[in-house]
């Protein structure tokens, strides 16, 4: 099988950028089938020798089963529809992976699966810029019934992709997504102190990760944390810690920052690197993740891997990939958000059955899984 893979957010540091890699690095590490050929389809020119982030590139210097191709162009959808297809014809690609929601050839070049991770522009349109609201409006329909099976994050997310999209229901496959476990080691406090030093994190803290963009609802986390500090439910000396890349909107939250007063408590680390998130995570006092809707939600996954205990919303997918380990709180109340925090904070006890509910929680969800679910897609599609 010759199997093609949009790689166009391989480096880039947000969920679906992490999805295609952890992927890609999975179907390295255990070949399904030998004769397989993975094509990877990338929009700019490239240095191949650097293309793979390390592990990658060294898996990627020992096999011949990779190939990357290329085709510059800048505007995303006339690259899906125009410089694609003549390259799925070239190289005779049997199934081809779109992994990026609504970003499918119209033309049928091969078999199509297409990963839908959630439809937020659809029920939150004031929470996504005017432009790639309009994308998805226009192509997301014809992604769906374009592509031969359609894989998702979660069973919540299947259900919105059956009722909005109008598809049936064996179209669609739920996969899970993973996470990495990486081990602490013994000095772990000492390297914690120092890895975080320099973005001016102490403890005792509070955390947040995510990109900062409108539904992740950082602007009633803020006014939560402030509402516990006014009312003295917590000391002054916690911080609210915001690690993640800046995406839609994020101006606003420095704006909202000063206006509450809260610049020497919130701490804006922008990206963190995945091998300082184990220290970050496993430091904090709760790891707050009041979401407006996720297809999925990663980061409580891994919050949840190392130790922290997780504050959430009760809606979307989050529930479901929580499961009992969690504290839920309604995401539009600011006030549910603080008795979230608050109750965690004050019950040491509970704090401990959380972190090790958290850890149980977390052993149903790996990216082997998650690869050996999809590839079965692959040979589900390819053989008819």
């Amino acid at each position: 099988m010759r199997l093609g893979i949009d790689a166009r957010l391989f480096h880039v540091n947000t969920g679906i950028g992490r999805y295609t890699r952890s992927l890609f690095f999975e179907f390295l590490q255990q070949p399904p089938q030998t004769d397989d050929q993975i094509i990877l389809f990338y929009d700019r020119p490239i240095d191949r020798a650097s293309f793979f982030p390390a592990p990658l590139e060294s898996a990627f210097a020992q096999s011949d089963r990779i190939q990357v191709v290329t085709r510059s162009c800048q505007r995303r959808i006339v690259w899906t529809n125009w410089s694609l297809p003549p390259l799925l014809r070239q190289q005779k690609i049997d199934v081809y992976h779109g992994v990026c929601n609504f970003e499918l050839p119209i033309r049928k070049i091969c078999r199509y699966v297409v990963t839908i991770h959630d439809l937020v522009p659809l029920f939150f349109p004031e929470l996504v810029p005017k432009k790639h609201l309009l994308f998805f409006k226009l192509f997301i329909t014809r992604a769906a019934q374009t592509a031969d099976i359609i894989i998702t994050d979660s069973e919540h997310s299947k259900q919105d992709i059956c009722r909005y999209l109008r598809v049936t229901e064996r179209k669609v496959r739920v996969i899970h997504l993973g996470y990495t476990p990486l081990s602490l080691p013994q000095d772990a406090e000492e390297q914690r102190r120092s890895l975080l030093e320099p973005y001016g994190i102490r403890q005792p803290y509070l955390l947040f990760v995510g990109v900062i963009e409108p539904k992740k609802n950082l602007d009633r986390l803020l006014e939560a944390f402030a509402l516990l500090r006014t009312e003295r439910h917590i000391s002054d000396d916690v911080q609210l810690v915001i690690a993640g890349g800046k995406g839609w909107f994020c101006e606003q939250i420095e704006r909202r920052i000063t206006e509450l007063r809260l610049e020497r408590s919130v701490v804006l680390t922008g990206f963190v690197p995945d091998s300082t998130l184990p220290f970050l995570y496993s430091g904090a006092e709760a790891f707050v993740f009041p979401s407006i809707y996720e297809g999925f939600g990663l980061p409580v996954v891994e919050a949840m891997s190392y130790g922290a205990p997780v504050i959430t919303s009760n809606v979307s997918s989050l529930p479901e990939i929580a499961g009992d380990a969690a504290i839920f709180v309604t995401p539009t109340a600011s006030e549910s958000i603080a008795e979230g925090i608050n109750t965690v904070l004050k019950n040491p006890e509970k704090r401990e059955q959380m972190k090790k509910a958290g850890r149980l929680r977390a052993q149903h969800f790996s990216w082997p899984r998650t690869a050996e679910e999809t590839y079965r897609v692959y040979q589900e599609v390819f053989r008819g």
